[in-house]
């Protein structure tokens, strides 16, 4: 299949100093700028989405949607289309962010199974930082949202409806093909927000995005959320929960609160007692806070020990070089601000040290099989 990808930018007046690097940073191909048409409006991502999905030329095989504040990665054109012929019927998310509740979690494990792509959940929002859909259901998207009004104003919500209603399935590049750029959101989200695995000028040779069909197969699964004990893992202000998905429970996807670790891993048979008596083994590098670390190893364990599931595989250099950047993404959202504070260039690398042993530890673990309907 041929690959022909046009590209829209969402653009806010505000951000006009942005769009000459990022229309370079896409170059071979040729973004086509669509313009916020209310912007001295009440706030409204959905407002322009609408009309940038709307803008796919009759010539396109794909089109993708970039928002102003993202930031390809170097090469990002010829990688794009490396990825796209590998999945040319999905949605393909070039970016999730690095804190999302599940998302950011089902990028990590994909990350750690070495998998070059991340089956995202049905029940989240999809990342449209960077988002491409085959043409023909772009067209059909843009139809979907015009009639919803401006004023619900996130398009990553309404385009998660569409693609559950569509039965079009998600994916997010592993690493990610774009950043989020250091500025406010138009949406006045608050936090900072930056990709879970970072391709960062990175060389991708075509060949990276051809995964282990049976591992795919198992982390969409995952995704899917079907069993009452499907679970992920967040480090939230320094401290590791899990979030038990419970599926039908009606549960909103961004409620804050969290399982912890010591009194819940067991539900997840993971003994919260093994992970201690690892941690204790690996013991704490000298510059760093053992109750931080401690929390640091029981994120990394956990997230190994469910990866185990998948079979023990060794990481090649690249894959272990993504696993690291997953872990220190992990640090940078997830720790106190207090504690991050007291974290130099060393003593950073030394917790992201800490975090990958223990995902090593962590797949070295025996866990009860689990059996999917």
């Amino acid at each position: 299949m041929s690959i022909r990808i046009s590209v829209a930018i969402m653009h806010h007046p505000s951000r006009s100093h942005r769009l000459p690097r990022l229309v370079r940073a896409c170059a071979p191909l040729r973004p086509r700028v669509v313009s916020d048409p209310d912007p001295t409006g009440p706030p409204s991502p959905l407002r322009t989405a609408k009309r940038a999905w709307a803008a796919v030329p009759d010539d396109a095989t794909h089109h993708l949607v970039l928002q102003d504040d993202a930031a390809p990665t170097a090469g990002f054109a010829g990688y794009l289309a490396d990825a796209l012929a590998r999945r040319p019927r999905h949605a393909v998310a070039l970016y999730s962010n690095w804190n999302s509740p599940q998302n950011s979690y089902l990028v990590r494990r994909a990350a750690a199974a070495g998998s070059p792509w991340a089956p995202l959940a049905p029940a989240e929002w999809v990342p449209t930082q960077g988002l491409v859909l085959p043409a023909a259901q772009a067209r059909e998207l843009a139809a979907f949202l015009a009639p919803i009004p401006d004023a619900i104003r996130d398009d990553d919500e309404m385009v998660a409806l569409f693609c559950q209603e569509r039965g079009i399935p998600v994916v997010a590049t592993v690493p990610h093909l774009v950043d989020h750029a250091d500025e406010l959101t138009i949406a006045g989200h608050p936090g900072s927000f930056h990709a879970t695995v970072w391709a960062g000028g990175r060389h991708l040779p075509p060949e990276h995005w051809s995964p282990a069909e049976e591992i795919e197969a198992e982390l969409t699964r995952r995704a899917a959320a079907r069993e009452p004990r499907d679970f992920v893992v967040e480090l939230i202000d320094s401290r590791c929960v899990l979030r038990f998905l419970r599926p039908g429970s009606g549960e909103p996807i961004e409620h804050p609160f969290g399982w912890y670790w010591r009194e819940w891993s067991i539900l997840a048979g993971i003994d919260a007692g093994e992970i201690e008596d690892a941690f204790a083994e690996a013991g704490t590098p000298a510059p760093l806070v053992p109750s931080t670390s401690a929390e640091v190893w029981a994120a990394g364990y956990i997230l190994g020990a469910d990866v185990s599931r998948l079979g023990r595989r060794a990481w090649d250099p690249f894959s272990a070089e993504l696993l690291r950047d997953a872990i220190g993404s992990w640090i940078d959202c997830g720790l106190s601000t207090a504690d991050r504070l007291l974290l130099d260039a060393a003593s950073r690398s030394a917790l992201v040290d800490l975090g990958v042993a223990a995902v090593e530890r962590g797949l070295a673990a025996t866990l009860p099989e689990r059996i999917y309907a």
